[in-house]
């Protein structure tokens, strides 16, 4: 599943199309008695969650078949509309009473807290979390504003820019959905007809209004879910004229109907969102801050320790485990466990890789064993580390 994901309300169904040629590809999502498929994100287990804002859970579609598994997530949801996964957390935005956030365990959909709005009936539509400053962003669709949230206290840190009255901060009104661009700028669709349709830019710090990024034009393009691609250009959904638009990023101009009108059988589309697509090498630099040898009645232990560095710029720590055995000293090599520990999170993202040292020449070879969220789907992924440098995938 790598392709763009989008819900179609109407005929009860999530579709994939090709995310090169917009071509349609095949029901991402159908059956469970999917009534009304509001928001999407990819789970950690690689399958598609789907928020049903009828019969108020969260259900889980197989990732290659589209056939429905479970409901995988339900304590109380009311009217869920976006979601987001972040460091092994799932949160899903209630529009209805009790409006806020619930919070769920990403795994085992089990409802660890909800996040309350300091508004009254704001109608949450969308969340993410601001991968810059670790906050959660909850956009609110009567009172065309954003408030957020400290991840770990769930307290609230205050709207981001004022309540619309009704109209919010730079035109803004009913806003559905957000996303966070290739600039660490915040994106925010919705506005009025007449031409005030479309997409705005706001700093995601002070919630300044930047500009009107992107304009959908007609009022039969109301713009509902939002997603920046593979390419770094924004695709819009409009949901009046079921298609999907495609804008330049970063002029923000128009591009072309990426999916046409009722392309693919789309209908009433809500949220979107890419899959994962194939992932990408890694390549880093491996800089050691401590070697320690321990030997023991089984032979030796070698404890490495340092940072890693991608173009320049330390982005983890590492720390890497090498045992040396009677099975290991006939080839001078040792089992090999390392782990990358990324900066910004608490706990940190992470990747451990397991494989084997060879003492003669200094390299290791393995593969890609357990991983957090955000680097999953490097798993099974082949490494090779020689001279300092660590290549996966």
């Amino acid at each position: 599943m790598n392709g763009l994901l989008v819900t179609s309300q109407l005929n009860h169904t999530v579709r994939e199309y090709d995310r090169t040629t917009g071509a349609f590809v095949k029901l991402a999502a159908s059956g469970g008695a999917l009534g009304d498929p509001l928001g999407l994100v990819i789970g950690l287990d690689g399958n598609l969650l789907v928020s049903d804002g009828q019969t108020n859970q969260v259900k889980r579609f197989d990732s290659a078949t589209g056939a429905f598994i479970d409901v995988f997530a339900s304590t109380n949801l009311a009217g869920p509309a976006g979601m987001t996964i972040h460091q092994g957390v799932l949160y899903v935005t209630n529009s209805n009473p009790p409006q806020g956030v619930q919070r769920f365990d990403a795994v085992t959909g089990v409802n660890t807290g909800a996040f309350a709005p300091t508004l009254a009936n704001p109608s949450p539509r969308d969340v993410k979390v601001n991968p810059a400053n670790n906050r959660l962003y909850v956009l609110y669709y009567n009172a065309a504003t954003v408030e957020t949230f400290d991840l770990s206290t769930m307290a609230s840190l205050g709207l981001l820019m004022p309540g619309g009255a009704p109209l919010g901060s730079g035109g803004l009104y009913t806003p559905s959905a957000m996303a966070f661009g290739p600039d660490g700028n915040l994106y925010i669709s919705g506005g009025t007809f007449g031409g005030n349709l479309g997409v705005r830019r706001y700093d995601p710090t002070t919630g300044a209004f930047i500009d009107f990024f992107a304009n959908t034009g007609s009022d039969l393009y109301v713009p509902i879910g939002i997603a920046f691609g593979p390419d770094n250009n924004l695709y819009v959904a409009t949901q009046n004229a079921a298609n999907v638009m495609r804008f330049n990023y970063p002029a923000g101009t128009f591009m072309d109907f990426f999916i046409p009108d009722g392309g693919g059988g789309l209908t009433a589309p809500f949220h979107l969102t890419f899959g994962a697509g194939p992932s990408p090498s890694l390549t880093y630099a491996l800089r050691r801050d401590c070697l320690t040898n321990v030997d023991d009645p089984g032979m030796r232990w070698q404890i490495e320790g340092g940072k890693v560095l991608e173009d320049g710029k330390h982005v983890a720590n590492y720390s890497s485990v090498k045992r040396v055995s009677c099975g290991t000293t006939e080839q001078n090599t040792a089992q090999l466990w390392m782990t990358l520990f990324f900066l910004g999170g608490k706990p940190p993202e992470n990747m451990t890789l397991l494989g084997a040292h060879d003492f003669n020449s200094g390299d290791a070879v393995g593969s890609v064993s357990a991983a957090a969220s955000s680097f999953s789907a490097h798993i099974g992924k082949s490494f090779k580390s020689a001279a300092n440098t660590l290549s996966i995938g």
